[in-house]
């Protein structure tokens, strides 16, 4: 089944640049104006979550190449990140995809290695995911957990 595609790259204090990409809808003209209002929250929310910075947003039916300064905070690296799991809701397979640059130093984002997502943040970024990403299958996925790794 055809999908969409959203990618956004982010750069870390080194200028060095990792990038998350994910299933989305394919784009048509009667979602467009719908479908890019929810990529854009989910951009939002993933860069509320990190330190590193947007460098560049494609989407299927254009790119953006965005000008930057770089946040040479310590641990604005694009080794730390965010692993997102989630589940389709129609196959049940597993679902991943990491968010680099994490920014840990949020107050009460993390219980333990886990982002709470019940947090502000941890929240935006659910229901932003939930709202836009699909499976390679082209179905529904649901946030299982999102995780601190480096």
């Amino acid at each position: 089944m055809a999908t969409g595609k959203f990618n956004l790259t982010i750069r870390d204090r080194d200028d060095e640049a990792s990038s998350v990409g994910v299933h989305v809808p394919v784009f048509n003209v009667g979602n467009i104006v719908a479908q890019s209002g929810l990529i854009d929250d989910l951009k939002d929310a993933i860069l509320a979550v990190v330190l590193g910075v947007e460098d560049k947003d494609q989407r299927t039916l254009s790119e953006t190449l965005n000008a930057y300064a770089v946040n040479a905070a310590p641990f604005n690296q694009r080794g730390i990140k965010w692993l997102v799991r989630m589940r389709d809701s129609v196959t049940g397979l597993s679902v991943s995809f990491h968010i680099p640059t994490a920014n840990l130093g949020l107050a009460g984002i993390l219980t333990g290695e886990n982002m709470d997502l019940t947090s502000v943040e941890g929240a935006a970024l659910k229901a932003a995911i939930e709202a836009v990403v699909v499976s390679a299958a082209g179905n529904a996925v649901e946030v299982i957990e999102v995780v601190y790794i480096d």
